[in-house]
């Protein structure tokens, strides 16, 4: 039991790295941000949208995994499609803003989603 907890801690920590690309560092998302608002943001270099359906297809997907299994059941369980990141800093970073982390403004990925995720691995596991 103990080595499968270390097994999703370690994936989940893949999938943060692996969504965030270039911005692995910096894993925050605006929450409640439209797909229009997205859209203008990554027309930024500071900005990159990443998919969930790409990262099942990356090297960085864990193996013993079926990625199409993943994705239906991460996306069926209400994750999103995808995550537009910051790329070149950490936002909210010592911040005192009253809606980092309650789920209408600024999240951090792993905080908001680990638990679909590793729930989406135990599903899917081979």
């Amino acid at each position: 039991m103990f080595g499968r907890g270390m097994a999703v801690g370690a994936t989940c920590a893949a999938l943060m790295l692996t969504l965030a690309g270039t911005a692995a560092a910096h894993e925050c998302y605006i929450a409640n941000r439209s797909e229009k608002g997205n859209a203008g943001a990554t027309h930024s270099a500071n900005w990159t949208t990443q998919t969930v359906a790409g990262f099942v297809q990356s090297p960085g997907f864990p193996p013993g995994v079926d990625p199409d299994c993943f994705l239906a059941y991460w996306l069926g369980h209400g994750g999103p499609a995808s995550f537009t990141v910051r790329t070149n800093k950490t936002i909210g970073s010592g911040s005192s803003n009253p809606n980092l982390g309650n789920g209408s403004g600024l999240e951090h990925i792993e905080t908001a989603w680990g638990a679909l995720f590793g729930e989406a691995l135990g599903a899917c596991a081979l």
